[in-house]
């Protein structure tokens, strides 16, 4: 009896921490996706050649520079970015406006994907080429495969709360599993489904590029200025230090990959996704160059890359969250001992 009861108290224990990470990384989610909208959007109007070689050279996008030009383009999209922005931090109080910001978001990122196979750029050659993305743009487009997961599961999330009143983070989850029939439930799991594998795509990617000198050389200004990390490079070195990050990187893309069949793993792979973000947010406020030559609240293009990452923050809290509940899951039904 108490064999099987020590394991259901552990469960209950995991699945309140459980909630609570999903609670904060719903959060994190929402705010954090908005501050981003919010931001770029503003930078339109401060910044609107940004944007020129983006849009310039999309097949989808390519009319607005040819109607409205650079300055009238990055106006649209600016107008576009913090009227999405808003809807999203409306939907703190009004999930349907929330789920309409997030359909926003959805277009926006599901565009700037296919930005990828269209910009200049984006594959690096003094890394050898594609695969080998350059940090801005290649890079920098990647992260939206994660931002397009927070919008999905942002619709599924507020079409769900619209319908059925206030619930909490846990609730939305099991309501999502028991109703497989309901659009919102479909979405939300779509959209965790995205935000999942989104974040290990891009832990993997990135990993790998650590390995070559060009990742290594692009990433010291950020660990040699950090308070944090700077010791990397006098114990290990430029290359050594990318590399460890390479390792860790992957390590993390593939524990999150496993969840499904090894929630525990993925816990480890959660909590290491917080703490890399936790320390690349810290960048921000250490690294030359984030503010643009104007000066702060303006990003450079530094600024903006590392700006998305509160995002994937978002995405991590909240799959330690979910990760820490499957587990509980299976703690609470141990098998049977053999005799």
């Amino acid at each position: 009896m108490t064999a099987v009861l020590q394991p259901r108290y552990a469960a209950t224990g995991l699945v309140r921490t459980g909630e609570q990470s999903e609670a904060v990384g719903l959060i994190v989610l929402r705010a954090g996706l908005g501050l981003i909208f919010l931001w770029f959007g503003a930078s339109k109007f401060h910044d609107p050649t940004g944007i020129g070689p983006f849009i310039m050279n999309s097949p989808i996008l390519g009319w607005l520079h040819a109607t409205l030009g650079i300055k009238g383009g990055a106006a649209f999209l600016g107008v576009f970015e913090i009227a999405t922005a808003v809807l999203l931090w409306a939907g703190f109080f009004k999930p349907v406006l929330s789920a309409i910001g997030g359909a926003m978001a959805t277009l926006t990122f599901v565009l700037t994907l296919t930005l990828l196979f269209s910009t200049p750029g984006v594959a690096e050659p003094l890394a050898g080429g594609f695969p080998a993305l350059s940090a801005i743009p290649g890079q920098f487009l990647l992260k939206d495969a994660g931002l397009l997961g927070i919008s999905i599961f942002i619709v599924g999330e507020s079409l769900l709360r619209s319908r059925m009143g206030p619930l909490t983070s846990r609730t939305i989850v099991r309501t999502s599993a028991e109703t497989a029939s309901e659009t919102g439930a479909r979405i939300h799991r779509l959209g965790a489904t995205v935000m999942r594998y989104g974040l290990a795509l891009i832990f993997f990617w990135f990993g790998a590029m650590k390995f070559t000198s060009y990742e290594a050389t692009g990433i010291a200004p950020f660990i040699a200025n950090s308070p944090l990390v700077g010791w990397w490079h006098s114990l290990l070195g430029i290359q050594g230090a990318s590399t460890m990050l390479g390792v860790y990187e992957m390590a993390t893309a593939i524990l999150l990959a496993i969840c499904p069949v090894a929630p525990r793993a993925c816990v480890v792979g959660a909590a290491m996704a917080v703490l890399t973000f936790l320390i690349t947010l810290s960048f921000m406020f250490s690294t030359p160059g984030v503010a643009a030559p104007s000066g702060f609240p303006a990003l450079s293009p530094v600024g903006q890359f590392l700006l998305k990452d509160i995002g994937l923050l978002g995405i991590s809290i909240w799959l330690l969250g979910e990760a820490l509940i499957t587990a509980a899951g299976r703690a609470r039904d141990p098998e049977p001992a053999h005799a």
